[in-house]
């Protein structure tokens, strides 16, 4: 039997869309030519046309699949890189690994403060702070031995505007084996506060609010443990003095306390986040004795203007005989796309010996707008940064976002300050933070804040003033 010639010439295409699918394309211009001339019908031809396209694109799935595997067997293998996290080292088996990381916080600053009343301890009239130091300046290494265990250990080389001493920010041990579950033993973080556990490269403002820097617990030398689940976390932690690389405890007994936070996610999706917290932390004060007599600052509270360039802490009042406090913290969250809100609110009480209990609080409100539309990050219960969609260097010109903050800070309690009270400055501060951020890539970043103090005092002192101060800050962290 002899085959007809459109025949063979079909058999011949599909034979070529079977061994050859990467030319695709010239096949199906041949196919067009058969067509046109009526060689093949319209039916043929679409048969065939779709046959080789159906090669081509299942060999280059094929093709991207064997690179990516590749790809990951080489990087699996690779014992040392080097990426936007740092420097990173790893065993053959994966049970040891290390990353050195770090950052840099350059500030620059120009403030002017103007206080006036009839007692004004310590603080200038018309002052400015204009300068610039190194908020931040921090080496660190952290990874894994063993599979399970933790370690880490970073060291400040700057620890703000009137110190170049250096000393301990983190220095833990941990395990990580069990499941969701993660115990730190260390200086670290404890439990309490939204503001105060995201991290300093990814908070919105150059300084976090007064309220969170007076009653968050920030580090101290302890014991975390840490549970977490889809949509919520939980942490409780104890711990005895700072552990910042000296004795804390001066031969006295160090003061101790312990904490818990709870958070829970109702929304949690890619481009919608719904945060609710709340904290607890109890602190034990102990004396701390100079020859024969007690001194203790352990009722002062106190806290500077929104800004570091000005030492002076223009709201201090130290309630005397202050046994131990109990902090409560509140905390709210939403990130809608480029929008997000977040507010705290604290609560302390001043449990006082021979003196009425003192109750004091603060809250504030931050929200952020994204110019370039990129979304905020959350992970975890916390917090996190953006990450520009188009980078400068890879055609873009980085990720835009704006930021406002208004915190109230209030440490008069006029019912416990009747007596047993001292060191009074102002008592009050409202303060507006207004800024703009400018993220390079995910590891440079250029931030300016504006912030307006206002100073108030219910005191008979009648310490009052304003603190208005202009910061830049050039930043890099990996």
């Amino acid at each position: 039997m002899k085959l007809k010639p459109t025949s063979l010439l079909i058999a011949g295409a599909l034979m070529g869309a079977a061994v050859l699918p990467v030319q695709a394309d010239p096949m199906v211009d041949l196919l067009k030519v058969l067509r046109d001339k009526g060689t093949i019908s319209a039916e043929d031809y679409s048969l065939l046309a779709n046959a080789a396209k159906a090669k081509e694109e299942k060999a280059t799935a094929e093709k991207e699949e064997i690179v990516s595997i590749v790809k990951e067997t080489e990087k699996k293998s690779s014992l040392v890189t080097l990426d936007s996290k740092g420097l990173n080292f790893k065993s053959s088996d994966g049970a040891f690994t290390a990353n050195i990381g770090g950052r840099i916080h350059a500030d620059y600053g120009f403030v002017n403060d103007d206080f006036f009343g009839s007692a004004n301890p310590g603080l200038g009239v018309n002052e400015s702070g204009d300068g610039a130091f190194f908020r931040r300046a921090r080496l660190g290494m952290e990874g894994t031995m063993f599979t399970d265990w933790i370690y880490g250990l970073e060291i400040n080389y700057n620890g703000g505007a009137a110190s170049s001493n250096a000393g301990f920010t983190d220095a833990i041990i941990g395990y990580k084996g069990f499941e969701n579950t993660t115990i730190k033993l260390g200086r670290h973080k404890m439990p309490a506060g939204l503001e105060e556990l995201t991290s300093s490269n990814r908070i919105s403002t150059m300084e976090r609010s007064g309220p969170t820097n007076t009653f968050a617990l920030s580090r101290f030398n302890g014991l975390t443990v840490a549970t977490k689940g889809t949509n919520w976390t939980a942490t409780g932690g104890m711990w005895m003095g700072e552990g910042d690389g000296d004795r804390d405890n001066n031969n006295q007994d160090s003061d101790w306390g312990y904490a818990g936070r709870a958070t829970f996610a109702p929304i949690q999706e890619k481009d919608s986040i719904v945060h609710l917290g709340l904290s607890y932390s109890k602190i034990e004060y102990e004396n701390n004795f100079t020859g024969t007599s007690i001194t203790t600052n352990n009722g002062r509270l106190r806290q500077r203007a929104g800004n570091r360039f000005v030492d002076d802490r223009p709201v201090q009042v130290t309630y005397a005989g202050t046994e131990d406090a109990d902090t409560y913290g509140l905390e709210a969250a939403t990130i809608q796309g480029p929008f997000s809100l977040q507010g705290e609110y604290f609560q302390r009480t001043l449990n006082r010996k021979d003196f009425k209990d003192a109750d004091v609080d603060g809250w504030y409100v931050l929200s952020t707008f994204t110019l370039t539309g990129e979304t905020r990050g959350y992970r975890d219960g916390v917090m996190r940064t953006i990450s520009p969609k188009n980078p400068v260097g890879k055609g873009g010109f980085g990720a835009w976002e704006l930021v406002a903050r208004y915190d109230v800070l209030d440490l008069w309690d006029s019912s416990a300050a009747s007596e047993g009270v001292s060191g009074i400055r102002g008592t009050e501060s409202n303060i507006w933070t207004l800024g703009v951020n400018w993220y390079v890539n995910d590891n440079i970043r250029f931030m300016a804040n504006y912030v307006d103090a206002d100073i108030k005092s219910d005191a008979a002192s009648d310490i009052e003033g304003d603190v208005k101060a202009f910061m830049l800050r050039g930043q890099v962290a990996f």
